[in-house]
């Protein structure tokens, strides 16, 4: 047996260990909290544990964790406990160049693919059609960006340039989500990640076809010409995947949400799934009503989850995640719906904005429990239950 004299002196011992662990990572915290910041904004800063090396600015950190993202917008999430070495690069952090993003993305996928560039994109594919999928995705960007300004809510510009990927084939495809630790299935198009901060999808015999044939941005023709042959063109599952995953995108890069955490999935997705609609992303659409819905949420909200809802399903999403796991498309279908009803209409939308600004006052590294999330929902909106019945008569008259 062992002595009581051994458990105790074991008990010591873990305590012990504990405590140093405790005041390492204290240490740690303290080591970037005193060079993470210089009177004028970040530093450029690098921190290292035993596996790798991490350059860039920190964005957001606690006793226990820290984010950091460097210069080409990638972020990495890490233990500052693990951490062994803290030091000053640069007495200011300044962001990569479109012309250094370019080289980087040269570099990683060699001479079979080129690189574009529009405004707010670097867009990687095909040699001869790189181009087009900027002028795409660029016009994507405005879209989305003009449904938030037109509505109330506050933009900023984004801190990078924006990469999307498109690779030669859904053999590539696979290969990048297994290097990039992407759960890969043969039904996937597409992905945002929050961690790279890039769109990554693949190149098919059927996609694009209206973008295959548009003409290059560079071209002497009008603008206007150029988007009016871009997103607008592109349809049913391809436009879904595209501008679903543009609209995480570009919402994380302008200042709608924020890539450390805290947004609910019911917000992000229910943009995403709105703006999968042309009419609320074209001043030309608009005046259509039907352009303005997405019929496939919409349908699935009335012929499926109609069968299963109860009253109190709004307040669940709202309160908490686990309905995207448990029932996924009802969930999507939800999220849709009651943000179309906040976005549709001008003063709810203004009341949106105010509820998102509530949202990222949060603390990011702090758990935002459920029943902070629904205080926060009905101090901008009032009563849910009032807020549930209302949104549903609304689609009930679509």
């Amino acid at each position: 047996m062992i002595s009581a004299a051994k458990l105790i002196l074991a008990g010591f011992n873990i305590a012990r260990q504990r405590a140093f662990h405790a005041m390492t990572a204290c240490v740690a915290a303290l080591s970037i909290a005193g060079i993470a910041e210089a009177g004028n904004g970040p530093r450029l800063i690098e921190v290292s544990d035993d596996l790798q090396t991490y350059t860039g600015m920190i964005v957001a950190k606690s006793s226990a964790e820290c984010f950091i993202v460097d210069q080409f917008g990638r972020q990495a999430q890490l233990p500052i406990g693990n951490l062994k070495k803290f030091s000053v690069v640069a007495e200011s952090f300044r962001p990569a160049s479109q012309n250094e993003f370019r080289r980087m993305l040269q570099a990683e996928f060699g001479s079979e693919y080129e690189v574009s560039t529009s405004k707010h994109y670097v867009v990687c594919g095909a040699r001869g059609r790189s181009q087009s999928y900027a002028t795409l995705f660029e016009d994507i960007f405005n879209q989305v960006e003009s449904f938030y300004s037109l509505r109330g809510f506050k933009t900023s510009k984004p801190a990078t340039p924006l990469i999307a990927l498109v690779l030669k084939d859904q053999a590539a495809f696979k290969n990048y989500c297994e290097a990039d630790q992407m759960a890969w299935t043969e039904g996937l198009r597409g992905y945002y990640s929050l961690k790279s901060n890039r769109i990554a999808m693949y190149d098919r015999p059927d996609l694009f076809q209206s973008v295959q044939t548009m003409p290059d941005a560079s071209a002497s023709i009008p603008r206007s010409a150029i988007i009016a042959a871009s997103a607008s063109a592109v349809t049913d599952e391809t436009a879904d995947t595209i501008i679903h995953e543009a609209t995480h995108q570009v919402g994380f890069n302008i200042g709608i949400h924020s890539r450390i955490g805290g947004t609910p999935a019911w917000v992000l997705e229910g943009m995403a799934t709105v703006l999968e609609a042309p009419g609320m992303r074209s001043r030309r659409n608009s005046q259509d009503p039907l352009s303005r819905l997405n019929s496939e949420r919409l349908e699935w909200f009335r012929t499926e989850y109609e069968q299963r809802r109860q009253p109190g399903d709004l307040a669940k999403l709202i309160a908490s995640d686990d309905m995207f796991s448990k029932q996924t498309l009802d969930a999507y279908s939800s999220a849709w719906g009651i943000t179309w009803f906040l976005t549709e209409n001008p003063a709810r939308a203004r009341m949106f904005s105010r509820y998102l600004k509530v949202v990222s006052e949060h603390d990011p590294l702090q758990t935002y429990t459920a029943e902070q999330r629904l205080e926060d929902f009905q101090n901008v909106f009032g009563d849910i239950s009032r807020m549930e019945v209302d949104y549903v008569r609304a689609l009930d008259r679509l």
